[in-house]
């Protein structure tokens, strides 16, 4: 079993419609070659049946006029008459031991001592074979010497049918055609279906998949539509949810925040407009996260650097930020959601590093934007803990650098939204790094 598997995967086409057609054309092509081998050897029996048979005929009709007349020059003379290009006669003192070698005209011998009797003594030195139809008897006459037969045949009676074999291949391709086509039109609803899935958790918004072809496929196209359907209601369901509870809570949080302003104690009314700001950044955060707002964007080209130098210059005074990039780079996204996930990933490596070192590279699937800090780093367990939503690391990045918690979890968000990932790994001497990965449009649903 883990040999086969390993031949699978190593000759066989990853994809469906591949094996489809590599399978059906190997068998194609091995009944077609197996129906063409026995019908050569049928057409070589037959052709050498019947060759054998009228061989034997002449041979014994010209054995039998030679041997009636009894002296050795007319029998020269008759010889010499009845020879012809592909038949040649002559009388001989003496003949050579028969030969005993492979021959297509196996029953020839047969035949002709049929024909001729049992007291005539044939010596077949050479006997017609495959490629080369030649024959050489001798056939002793009744005064003691031996007619010698020898001779051949066109090419082009045992040659290979080539006619037959071009029409054959012919039909080969026609028949290869088809099945690519029927190939094509049975892994063409698979491939959609495929492709819907994939786009599914990033546009909930896609049109629906046809629901036709074969009864295995509609079915399957029927219940797929009707879980993007389920799925894009309740997330609808929640965002008004969200949308009624994001109003009746803003309320309160205002009247504390007038509230506060009214506080006579100056020390008070700071805290409490530190825990009321706090309250608003939370609520603000998780509301915006749980909307899904970074993924709700629609895709358009852009600038990645332009986009990032930007965000360089509004950093400046602020903290060092270092970028480095090519001169442009355009790539299909959603401006917003990638500048906010940027915007993060910088944030945080001001907080916890002191600077940020922004890299940007063009991948064979997409773009790798990197964000390094020369901070503390994170412990390795914590490296993906992190991205759960409202989880802080108990040590230096704690609520007291400020934060909702949400950040790198909003920026997985969109790095997802774009078919990619983020991922954090310390750096050898020091540091985080923030790998924010984008593939490229065909390889993620574009609204």
């Amino acid at each position: 079993m883990p040999w086969r598997m390993r031949w699978n995967a190593r000759w066989l086409p990853r994809s469906l419609f591949g094996r489809l057609v590599l399978l059906m054309t190997l068998g194609l092509v091995v009944a077609q070659l197996a129906g063409t081998v026995i019908q050569l050897m049928e057409r070589q029996r037959t052709l050498g049946h019947s060759v054998s048979h009228e061989l034997a005929q002449r041979v014994a009709a010209v054995y039998r006029a030679i041997d009636a007349h009894p002296g050795k020059a007319d029998q020269q003379q008759l010889a010499t008459l009845l020879s012809a290009s592909r038949q040649q006669l002559t009388i001989e003192p003496a003949a050579p031991a028969a030969q005993d070698s492979p021959t297509m005209l196996a029953d020839f011998p047969g035949h002709l001592k049929e024909l001729l009797g049992a007291g005539v003594e044939v010596r077949p030195v050479e006997l017609p074979r495959f490629g080369a139809f030649s024959f050489d008897l001798y056939l002793r006459l009744s005064s003691g010497e031996w007619l010698r037969v020898y001779g051949g045949a066109p090419e082009a009676v045992f040659a290979l049918p080539w006619n037959l074999l071009v029409n054959l291949g012919l039909m080969l391709l026609a028949v290869v055609g088809l099945v690519v086509v029927a190939a094509r039109s049975t892994v063409r609803p698979l491939t959609e279906l495929a492709r819907a899935a994939r786009g599914l958790s990033t546009n909930l918004k896609s049109p629906p998949l046809p629901e036709d072809g074969p009864s295995e496929v509609r079915e399957a196209a029927q219940a797929f539509n009707a879980m993007q359907t389920s799925i894009r209601d309740g997330i609808e369901e929640r965002e008004r949810f969200l949308a009624a509870i994001s109003h009746d809570l803003k309320t309160p949080v205002t009247r504390l925040r007038l509230r506060t302003e009214m506080l006579a104690d100056a020390d008070l009314r700071e805290r409490f407009r530190t825990d009321v700001d706090d309250m608003q950044l939370l609520l603000d955060s998780a509301l915006d996260f749980l909307r899904g707002r970074s993924v709700d964007e629609p895709i358009q080209p852009m600038d990645l650097v332009a986009l990032t130098e930007s965000l360089v210059d509004d950093y400046e005074g602020r903290g060092e930020v270092v970028l480095n990039a090519p001169e442009a780079l355009r790539f299909p996204g959603r401006p917003k959601a990638l500048k906010r996930a940027l915007v993060n990933l910088i944030e945080n490596a001001l907080k916890y590093g002191g600077q940020a070192e922004i890299a940007l590279v063009m991948k064979d699937d997409g773009v790798e934007i990197s964000v390094q800090d020369r901070g503390p780093g994170l412990p390795e367990s914590e490296l993906d803990k992190v991205f759960e939503p409202f989880y802080r690391v108990e040590s230096s990045r704690s609520r007291d650098t400020g934060g909702s918690g949400l950040g790198l979890a909003i920026v997985r968000q969109i790095a997802r939204s774009h078919g990619g990932d983020v991922l954090l790994a310390n750096r050898e001497h020091g540091g985080l790094n923030a790998v924010l990965h984008l593939r490229n449009a065909d390889h993620f649903s574009m609204e």
